[in-house]
């Protein structure tokens, strides 16, 4: 531009101020997405490089020496001593017969190499060459990850990791690292072949040989192992049985590859090929053989194998067959949770005609635990054992809980919370919208309303509509987060989480187990502490590490103590005079809730004695009316009365914060005398008592049953008010006898 031409662009003062703010704006614009950039890429290579440091040394806890001796596993108990003593040896119900390095065929080895991973014996644990490949091919959108070498791929069978993530494989890559620093490239490649599916639920060469060609590995023969070889990339679409002219384009493949890295000459391709084309596969395969002279194992064993298998997958981070492979091959010690008494009384009782249902489809499910957790006996089924692996009713059977639940889903929180006390009054009406679209609800078994009732009365005489309207005002989330978060609760469906049939009655869409009923109504006898159930104390491997530990475990308050001194009272009443009626043990206190549900298709007892607390559950597999549903009751109560048998009588041990005094059943207020009116004794807070209560100074503290402290005179005691005298309100009916849970 000449300078005169200036002049066409004569700017002001105001102008040129303003495209000068204009460049510093768009330059202040261009520093802040630049800043923003620069930090969002630091807090991305910060959180990756952390990332990178807390799985560079991640490695999976698998012991492929002691897998290979095939050791077996030995439980022990313990005695009336203390001491522990051998019980039962642990044999796997499957023969995966692990086959030696040196007994696999040269062939099958180099097949295994030659398709999956040629280079093997020069990486130490990953094929960069390949990784890269299959980055770019990510990147590309042109296939997916691929690259991994056998060390990955036995790594990914050990730990049953299959997502297909970044992460995964970065974790996949640092381990296969840190394998192959602790074991040899032909320790990697047993294990490989030894643990990887070959399709028809064959772990392993050998239970591939035996399956497609009824022979040992050892005894195959060049082509037989190209066709077992090819089928792991595939297991399905490789499978010889089902798609064969799959397999044999696949395993004439690997041949090829062998023929080109020069691990056969040609005249053994040549062979080969031509077996390739008539190749003859086992018309009568087996997918798994079983071993002979397994014993079979009690129902207590069973869930024992179970929780252990379940636990090394939880902390080891490894594949249920890895952890099948630990429990019955590498030598372990099982220190065992079981009482024997206790399991033998279960068994007996359940063993005796006379004292079981007529009805041998009658099922049932049985546990007893003491107050830490401790499962001291587990029956699956009334039948006698006959095989192993059979279906569990007492741990694994999801089964709605009828008038069960209500102390654990809507009683204890709601006293818990300071809602209500021991001598509350509750509504007992219908709820307008209980059951949706307007149907009002629920149902009584007395088919009436009585407008207020006593909250023991209602808990005694398992009232439904009070624990409607108990939970109501409890809230369905409070009662459903109480279940699943307090108290282990894992099946339950989310529908439960607003269905008051679920959380006041029992008739879950989910499901509750033997197990985890037990388990719940142990916070009423010790304190309320709630311990997760074990079968184990501890397990050890081969060389004394220990792997699994439930001496230490420390449970989670679920509700106060002073709650589970009121509620265990509370289910007192339940056996002195309500649905428990029968189930009462003499020198012994039982505590307890009766269950049904709809059309009396589930009936279950849950008990307590300072000793233990058992529940059981008796039905049919496939839900229909019981005609006999007292025999859970029955059936709790004589398998404790064996287990008790010759030890000391105990007492719980209750809230010292808790006493006793009296109230006036219709409202729930201080009753300073028994002058004539409906009255009890009951269970209260310090900081909860009935409203008008004052405590005169003059009155001893004679420390109460059980050691509660109250204000009653010792005249009053020995004139037979006690707690446990039975709480009835004049004119209600008694409950007859068909219709007691």
């Amino acid at each position: 531009m000449r300078k005169k031409d200036i002049s066409r662009y004569n700017l002001n003062s105001k102008d040129l101020r303003r495209l000068t703010g204009e460049r510093s704006l768009l330059a202040k614009g261009l520093l802040t997405a630049g800043a923003i950039l620069l930090m969002n890429v630091t807090v991305f290579v910060l959180i990756f490089a952390g990332y990178i440091i807390s799985v560079v040394n991640d490695r999976v806890e698998y012991d492929v020496r002691a897998n290979k001796l095939q050791l077996t596993s030995i439980i022990y108990v313990m005695d009336e001593n203390g001491k522990m003593k051998e019980y039962n040896k642990a044999y796997s119900a499957e023969n995966r017969i692990w086959v030696d390095f040196n007994e696999m065929p040269k062939h099958m080895k180099d097949a295994i190499i030659a398709i999956e991973d040629k280079r093997f014996y020069a990486h130490h644990g990953v094929d960069w060459i390949r990784t890269v490949g299959a980055v770019c091919n990510l990147a590309l959108g042109t296939g997916s990850y691929g690259g991994s070498t056998l060390t990955q791929q036995a790594i990914k069978n050990l730990t049953g990791e299959n997502d297909v993530s970044i992460t995964r494989k970065i974790k996949e890559i640092f381990r296969a690292i840190n394998f192959e620093k602790e074991y040899s490239k032909d320790e990697i490649l047993e294990l490989y072949l030894n643990i990887v599916n070959f399709g028809n639920g064959c772990r392993g060469v050998q239970a591939a040989a035996n399956t497609y060609f009824d022979k040992d590995i050892k005894n195959c023969s060049l082509a037989e192992c190209a066709a077992i070889a090819g089928i792991t990339q595939n297991p399905t679409k490789y499978n010889p049985l089902l798609y064969p002219e799959n397999n044999q384009e696949r395993r004439e493949t690997v041949l090829s590859e062998m023929l080109d890295q020069g691990k056969i000459g040609q005249d053994e391709f040549d062979r080969a090929m031509e077996e390739s084309r008539e190749l003859v596969f086992s018309k009568s395969h087996k997918p798994e053989s079983v071993a002979e002279n397994v014993p079979i194992r009690n129902w207590y064993v069973e869930a024992l194998f179970k929780d252990i298998v379940e636990d090394l997958m939880a902390k080891y981070k490894i594949s249920r067959a890895s952890a099948q492979d630990i429990l019955f091959k590498q030598g372990l010690k099982i220190y065992c949770a079981v009482d024997e008494k206790a399991q033998s009384a279960a068994e007996s009782v359940i063993s005796t005609e006379p004292l079981m249902p007529k009805d041998k489809n009658l099922e049932l499910g049985y546990m007893m635990m003491n107050y830490d957790g401790r499962v001291l006996a587990s029956v699956g089924s009334r039948s006698k054992k006959t095989g192993n692996m059979l279906f569990d009713r007492a741990n694994y059977a999801k089964r709605q809980a009828g008038s069960c639940i209500k102390p654990i889903s809507v009683y204890a929180p709601a006293i818990d919370m300071g809602l209500y006390n021991y001598g509350s009054v509750v509504k007992d009406e219908p709820l307008p919208n209980f059951y949706g679209r307007g149907k009002p609800g629920p149902n009584n078994w007395y088919k009436s309303y009585k407008g207020r009732v006593p909250l023991v009365w209602a808990i005694q005489q398992s009232a439904n509509a009070p624990a409607a309207q108990t939970l109501q005002e409890l809230t369905y989330q409070k009662s459903f987060d109480f279940l699943t978060q307090k108290l282990g609760f894992a099946h339950l469906d989310p529908e439960d989480r607003t269905s008051g049939g679920a959380l006041a009655l029992g008739g879950f869409h989910g499901g509750v187990t033997v197990r985890e009923m037990t388990a719940a109504f142990q916070i009423f006898g010790n304190g309320g502490m709630y311990n997760k159930p074990y079968t184990y104390f501890y397990v050890l491997d081969r060389n004394g590490k220990v792997l699994l530990d439930n001496r230490d475990n420390i449970g989670r308050r679920a509700i106060s103590s002073q709650t589970a001194t009121i509620m265990n009272r509370l289910l007192r009443q339940v056996i002195v005079a309500g649905t428990g009626r029968g189930a009462d043990i003499e020198n012994w206190e039982v505590v307890g809730k009766t269950g049904t549900t709809n059309d009396d298709k589930d009936s279950w007892f849950v008990g307590l004695t300072p000793e233990a607390v058992a529940g059981i559950w008796t039905g049919y597999d496939s839900p229909k009316r019981i005609r006999e549903t007292a025999y859970a009751k029955r059936i709790w109560r004589e398998i404790m009365v064996r287990f008790l048998e010759g030890k000391a009588a105990k007492t719980y041990n209750f809230d010292p914060n808790v006493r006793t005094c009296r109230y006036q059943l219709n409202s729930g207020e201080f009753a300073a005398t028994d002058d004539g009116t409906a009255t009890a004794i009951g269970y209260f807070a310090n900081n909860d008592m009935p409203k008008g209560y004052v405590e005169y100074s003059n009155m001893p503290n004679t420390g109460g049953e059980a050691g509660l402290g109250h204000n009653l005179s010792e005249e009053e005691v020995e004139s037979g008010l006690s707690p446990n005298s039975e709480v009835v309100i004049p004119g209600q009916e008694e409950i007859p006898e068909d219709l007691i849970e």
